[in-house]
């Protein structure tokens, strides 16, 4: 999303190259489709600014062993409820070499950033 809302983090994105997991797509799509930002897009538009982003990223998903450790990481961190999902993309991020977490959740991927920089504006 932050790509989406800051031009700057988008040129940045564009310029530089990013890591997501493929999650991500479908908590931006329910997000620009379901309104909870307090606008609204068609799933058609939604889909097509994804796909146009998309072009600025690669995938890097974990696999089941991965998500197990990233879990158990979670419980002795005390991590629960939708912070884990951040942490499992920070986790991706790791594995894809990032140095950086580029978020709307500064807040939250702070407290489980890993060792990484975390930046609300590219």
């Amino acid at each position: 999303m932050e790509a989406l809302q800051n031009p700057k983090s988008r040129q940045a994105l564009a310029r530089e190259g990013g890591w997501t997991r493929t999650h991500s797509l479908s908590e931006v799509f329910s997000t620009l489709t379901g309104g909870r930002l307090g606008l609204r897009t068609s799933a058609e538009d939604a889909l097509r600014l994804l796909e146009d982003l998309s072009q600025d990223l690669e995938f890097v998903d974990l696999d089941a062993a991965q998500t197990f450790r990233a879990l158990g990481k979670a419980k002795r961190l005390g991590v629960r409820g939708g912070l884990v999902h951040d942490l499992l993309h920070a986790e991706a991020a790791l594995l894809a070499g990032a140095k950086k977490i580029l978020t709307l959740n500064t807040e939250d991927f702070r407290t489980i950033r890993q060792g990484m920089v975390v930046s609300g504006t590219g």
